[in-house]
């Protein structure tokens, strides 16, 4: 284990617990949660790493949860599951909440704006992961529904999907329905403005066809209509 050391003010650990909604036993915990790999490597402590492995593990359990107690079969448990904890929400949360500011970066990695990017999920997911360690699940379920409550409850009555091909290879992973498969069936138009026509195909059985001026989003669009068929079947 590396060593430890105080790393934050004590300001700065006052007004991130007044951020997040949580007073920590172990300030510690807390502390580790905002250091990056970057800072750790260059002043030997721990990373969030490890408590962002463990973070993610509790928000995959808080919200297959709530899913199996709202009835979802597997396949929309799954892809549901897949929508609410995917990068993009927990940086919005991370942004929306102001944290960011409060970590710690080695030298060269200061310099660089980390919106919009991974290592704003990585720190929600290491914040759940220190709350856990510190006052134990339903804490730690609080803080992820105060934080998530809005995207879960949109997620849970929408079945529109943002990542359609992603949504689609889950749920028939879930169901065990086979594999998925995408062909390109016809292009058109000239060389600058093509139209393309793609068929995708689950257990080698053609389910869908999608059409536009962009191969992929002609999959996604096939994906879609697909989700749409199976979901009723």
């Amino acid at each position: 284990m590396r060593l430890q050391t105080k790393r934050m003010k004590t300001t700065d650990i006052n007004n991130i617990e007044k951020i997040i909604g949580y007073a920590f036993k172990d300030t510690k915990l807390l502390e580790r949660a905002f250091v990056h790999s970057s800072y750790a490597n260059e002043k030997g402590v721990e990373s969030y790493d490890r408590m962002e492995f463990l973070g993610d593990g509790v928000l995959g359990l808080i919200i297959a949860e709530m899913l199996y107690f709202k009835g979802e079969d597997e396949g929309n448990m799954t892809e549901k599951r897949s929508r609410i904890v995917s990068t993009k929400p927990l940086e919005e949360s991370i942004e929306t909440l102001g944290l960011e500011q409060f970590m710690l970066f080695g030298a060269g990695e200061k310099k660089q704006r980390h919106t919009h990017r991974k290592v704003l999920a990585d720190l929600f997911e290491a914040i759940i992961g220190a709350i856990y360690l510190d006052g134990g699940y339903d804490h730690a379920k609080k803080f992820v529904l105060t934080h998530l409550g809005e995207r879960i409850s949109e997620t849970f009555k929408s079945h529109k999907s943002e990542n359609p091909k992603g949504d689609l290879q889950e749920y028939c992973q879930g169901k065990k329905l086979g594999k998925v498969q995408y062909k390109l069936i016809s292009t058109s138009g000239r060389a600058h403005d093509l139209f393309f026509t793609v068929e995708v195909c689950v257990d080698g059985k053609p389910l869908a066809q999608g059409e536009g001026k962009r191969k992929k989003e002609a999959e996604s669009m096939a994906a879609t209509k697909a989700l749409k068929i199976i979901r009723k079947a």
